[in-house]
């Protein structure tokens, strides 16, 4: 009984498969069956091309963008370096690549103890550009910042900083944290250029005995990384290729000041 059973199935599909398996021939096929002179019609759908199914169509090439590489201004900068106790540890190095590439540090200022609203105060700021006429700026500060959480007197002072700062190109660089800070190097991010804004407070650096300013060691570690951001990341795009060895002499005026 189940024998016929399959059978009944069985028999029926093969005669379904063998009677579409002459179509889809006889649909490719040359010839033309006539039944009493009636010529048989092809169904289209049924046709198979070969020819696209064989050979495949050679994909479009596509047109990339042509990236243009950014051109390194080479001009000789005649540099202001200013900020707070960070730059005891960075004038050296800086000035390293000063030499490197051509360039002059007109001044480096250490204000210790300062802030950004020591320099948006008063006129030391304003009186260093006309005495020393430089061409940019590269101004260091934040780090006596780290635990400030009220910024309405540093937004005014930032704005009076670069009110001051005018026109001439500058260079921001955000401190070097020792610990996470509550908010000043945010509000640098608000207030000032991506391209001119340079924040140091991921890096990673070996700490002085202080446990706060970075070792010397590391200045020069951190001012590879400025060095490498003016030059290639910063909208000036300044030379600044690593000098070749650690000078043993530097000749550069120095200028200190203490707040009080």
């Amino acid at each position: 009984m189940i024998k016929n059973k399959k059978a009944n199935f069985l028999i029926p599909g093969l005669l379904l498969t063998i009677s579409l398996t002459l179509f889809l021939l006889y649909a490719n096929s040359q010839f033309e069956l006539r039944i009493w002179g009636i010529a048989l019609k092809k169904n289209n759908d049924l046709l198979f091309d070969f020819k696209s199914e064989t050979k495949k169509e050679r994909p479009k090439s596509i047109t990339v963008p042509l990236i243009r590489k950014t051109t390194i201004d080479s001009t000789k900068k005649r540099f202001l370096l200013i900020g707070d106790s960070q730059i005891e540890g960075l004038r050296n190095p800086f000035y390293d690549y000063c030499i490197k590439n051509g360039h002059e540090l007109a001044l480096a200022m250490i204000w210790y103890s300062s802030t950004d609203m020591t320099y948006g105060n008063n006129d030391t700021l304003k009186n260093l550009i006309a005495k020393y006429n430089p061409n940019h700026i590269v101004f260091v500060i934040g780090l006596n910042q780290i635990y400030q959480t009220h910024f309405e007197s540093s937004e005014k002072s930032i704005e009076n900083i670069l009110k001051t700062f005018d026109t001439i190109p500058y260079s921001w660089i955000g401190p070097a944290n020792w610990t996470e800070d509550k908010g000043i190097n945010s509000i640098y991010s608000s207030k000032i250029d991506s391209g001119k804004l340079f924040l140091s407070k991921n890096l990673i650096l070996e700490r002085a005995n202080d446990g706060r300013h970075p070792s010397n060691k590391a200045c020069f570690i951190w001012m590879d990384s400025i060095a490498d951001w003016m030059q290639n990341k910063s909208v000036w795009h300044i030379k600044m290729n690593k000098p070749d060895s650690v000078l043993n002499k530097r000749d550069f005026k120095l200028l200190t000041l203490t707040v009080k």
